[in-house]
C-alpha cells in the first residue's frame, strides 16, 4: 500500500467522525473563517519492511496519526477531552480499515498523546494512535 493510499484511507476514516469538526491537514493553510474546534491531522509514516531478505512478501508501512484538537481558551480541558474521547472510540485498537489499495490496521488504539497546552490563542491537544498497513 502507497502513503498516499494510507493517508487517504486514515483521513476517509476521519471525516465519518461525529459531530463532524473542520479538519485541517497538512501543508495547508488555516481558512480565516475556520472556528474552533477543529482538527489537525498528521499522518506520519515511520517505515517499510519486506519480510523476507530477498524482498519476497508485501511490504507493509508502519506509522502513525496524529490529530491536534484546536480548542478555545478558559474553557478548562473539558471540550477538547471530549473530542478526544470520540476520536478514542472511532479509532480502537484492532480497527481494520480496507480499501482497494490494502488495508490499514490500527496496531495501538487512539490515546491521548501528551498533556494539553496553550498555543497563542488556543488550546491544543494531542491523540495519537498507530497503524500498519499492507
Amino acid at each position: 500500500m502507497q502513503e498516499v493510499d494510507i493517508s487517504r484511507v486514515l483521513r476517509a476514516r476521519l471525516k465519518t467522525l461525529t459531530p463532524v469538526y473542520p479538519i485541517l491537514y497538512e501543508n495547508k493553510d488555516k481558512p480565516e473563517t475556520m472556528a474552533r474546534p477543529y482538527l489537525i491531522v498528521e499522518v506520519n509514516p515511520i517505515g517499510r519492511n519486506t519480510p523476507s531478505t530477498n524482498g519476497a512478501g508485501k511490504t507493509t508501512a508502519r506509522g502513525f496519526i496524529q490529530v491536534m484538537i484546536v480548542g478555545d481558551l478558559d474553557q478548562f480541558d473539558t471540550p477538547t477531552k471530549t473530542i478526544a474521547d470520540s476520536i478514542i472510540l472511532h479509532l480502537p485498537k484492532a480497527l481494520k480499515l480496507e480499501d482497494a489499495a490494502g488495508i490499514v490496521t490500527i496496531t495501538k488504539g487512539a490515546q491521548i498523546a501528551a498533556k494539553g497546552f496553550r498555543s497563542g490563542s488556543d488550546w491544543l491537544l494531542p491523540v495519537q494512535c498507530d497503524y500498519i498497513a499492507i
